[in-house]
């Protein structure tokens, strides 16, 4: 059993809000996503149809569909990010991965764990910390921009 579908409407002056709001330039991803999560919901959409629109989870339409309800429009169009810790993937970081995905060292490992890669990148003074995921996720995105990258460099 499901969660039942929640029926709502847009009044017109709140339509005609969010439709000028999504014109606004330098809009987020994120600030796009909950105007549409509530454009979705008033056009009968499921939660599950508006996340697979929105390419989110369907926990997080529910979130953004509750946060309207206690804040209001206004408010949950302004609502600022709460983050966490800042990101230790710094352009500094991601440039040593790159510089290492395009050149082979003669006293390199013949295939880097993340592990490795995580130690050399705090070795070399890229920064104080980092975590061995955090390298993957780069090494991912990196490994796409450059298809060619040498095998030493994948993830073991």
């Amino acid at each position: 059993m499901g969660r039942q579908r929640q029926f709502f409407r847009l009044s017109a002056a709140e339509q005609q809000e969010l439709q000028h709001y999504l014109l606004l330039p330098g809009l987020l991803r994120r600030q796009t996503n909950r105007a549409h999560t509530l454009l979705d919901w008033h056009a009968g959409l499921s939660a599950a149809e508006s996340a697979e629109h929105l390419a989110m989870t369907e926990g997080r339409v529910y979130a953004l569909r509750r946060a309207y309800q206690r804040q209001g429009l206004t408010a949950y169009l302004n609502t600022q990010p709460r983050g966490g810790a800042p990101t230790k993937l710094t352009p500094a970081v991601e440039a040593a991965l790159l510089a290492l995905l395009s050149r082979r060292s003669a006293d390199a490992p013949r295939r880097w764990t993340l592990r490795q890669l995580a130690t050399y990148l705090v070795a070399q003074g890229h920064t104080k910390s980092i975590c061995p995921v955090t390298v993957g996720k780069a090494l991912q995105r990196l490994q796409q921009l450059l298809p060619a990258a040498p095998a030493g460099l994948r993830a073991a």
